[in-house]
This record gives structure tokens, sequence and C-alpha cells, in this order.
């Protein structure tokens, strides 16, 4: 398994993936750069809770670009193989389809782990910045942060299996971008639909989407390894 990882890396080493790991929390905090430069008292007005409104403010953007970024990562770790036509050699040496699988499910997800640690500290540099005290509510920016990556697990699993098993890379980016879109408006939706997950406001559950998205994302990437072992590679 840690040969598998280590080349797995090793094809990254030259592609752009770390550039994405850091721009999307770059982004998102920007974005509110951008808010507070421009609204700044209307926005402190609306929250005296100075902090919990940078939190509110944020959250609207983190899942979305971490769907974006779960979706792009995916397409794009698989495609490496697609693009060399390199699955039936890859398989074809002593390793196991389920490490195969899994390598690429962990590279994706500490990628992304490592996004989210770079959204925490821009959140915290963003708040001190914009004066809101030393009273920092690390853990409440450490939720916000963090735990959207685990309950969005069976959607990165989901995108990860498109990825690999189809070829044709636009069908797992066309889901992922539906998916995405589809978020930003799910706060009414069913709490059945896993693209609600990752939103995680304040005070709605958090703790129930969050152990929902580690047992049915460890579902959803048991059976995408189950698959993968059967499915006949070209």
């Amino acid at each position: 398994m840690l040969d598998i990882l280590q080349a797995d890396l090793l094809k990254l080493k030259r592609k752009w993936f770390w550039l994405l790991v850091f721009l999307g929390p770059f982004g998102v905090v920007s974005l509110q750069i951008v808010n507070y430069g421009v609204r700044y008292d209307w926005l402190i007005r609306q929250q005296p809770d100075v902090w919990l409104g940078l939190i509110q403010n944020i959250n609207m953007f983190v899942a979305p670009a971490l769907l974006l970024g779960m979706t792009i990562l995916a397409s794009q770790i698989a495609n490496i193989e697609h693009q060399q036509s390199s699955w039936k050699q890859l398989l074809s040496l002593p390793v196991r389809r389920r490490d195969v699988f899994s390598s690429k499910f962990i590279i994706v997800f500490f990628m992304l782990l490592l996004s989210c640690a770079l959204l925490f500290v821009g959140t915290i540099i963003l708040g001190v910045y914009l004066h809101f005290g030393d009273d920092i509510p690390l853990l409440l920016i450490f939720k916000n942060s963090f735990y959207p990556l685990l309950a969005g697990i069976p959607i990165l699993a989901i995108q990860l299996w498109l990825s690999i098993t189809i070829q044709n890379q636009a069908c797992s980016l066309s889901v992922g971008i539906l998916g995405s879109v589809c978020s930003m408006y799910a706060y009414s939706a069913p709490d059945w639909f896993i693209w609600k997950w990752p939103l995680l406001q304040a005070g709605q559950g958090q703790e129930k989407f969050l152990l929902a998205g580690v047992l049915a994302g460890s579902v959803i990437l048991l059976a995408g390894i189950i698959d993968f072992q059967r499915k006949d590679v070209k």
C-alpha cells in the first residue's frame, strides 16, 4: 500500500494539483476580504459577534468550493491513468486493486485536508487583520474549516468512483459541478440529500451530518472498491 501511495504521489509531482489545494481556501478568504472591504459597517451591524459573522460569511462558500475541489482532484488523479492508458499495466503488477483505489482516495482526501487547514489559518489571519479582537473562537473556526470535509466524504467517494470507472471525465465533472451548484441551494433540502451535509450550519445538527458523512462515505467507498475489483479495465 505504501509503495502505491509513493508511486501516486510521484505522478503528481509535476502536476498543478498542489496549486488547486492552495487556490480553494485562498479564493474563499479573498471573497471575504472584498466583502468586508466593501460592506464592513453594514456587516458589523448585522452580527454584533464579529467573529461569528465572519465564520457565517465564510461558511456560505466553503461547501461549493470544497465540492468543486473534490470533483476536479478526483477527476484529475484518475485521468492520469486514463490518459496514459495505464490501468491494465498498473493492475498487471503484483498489487491489489483495493489498494490502488484506496491510494487515490487517501491522496485526494489529504490534499483536501490541507486545503481545510489553510482555510483555518486564513480565517484567523483575516479576523485579526480586521481587528476583531484576541478572543478567537478557535473551536468554531475549526468546525467550519474541517467538518464540511468529513460530512462530504460520501460525495468524494462518489466522485472518485465515477472518475476511475468511467473513462470520459465529462460524466464525473458534470455530476460534481451540478452537485456543487445544488449545494448552494440545499439549506431546505431533506436531510437524506448528501449534498446538503457539507453546509453544516451552526446549531443545526453538525454532529449528525458529520457522523452520517463518515458512515455513508465508508459504505460508498467500499462499494466503489468492490465494483473496481470486478470491473474489466482497458
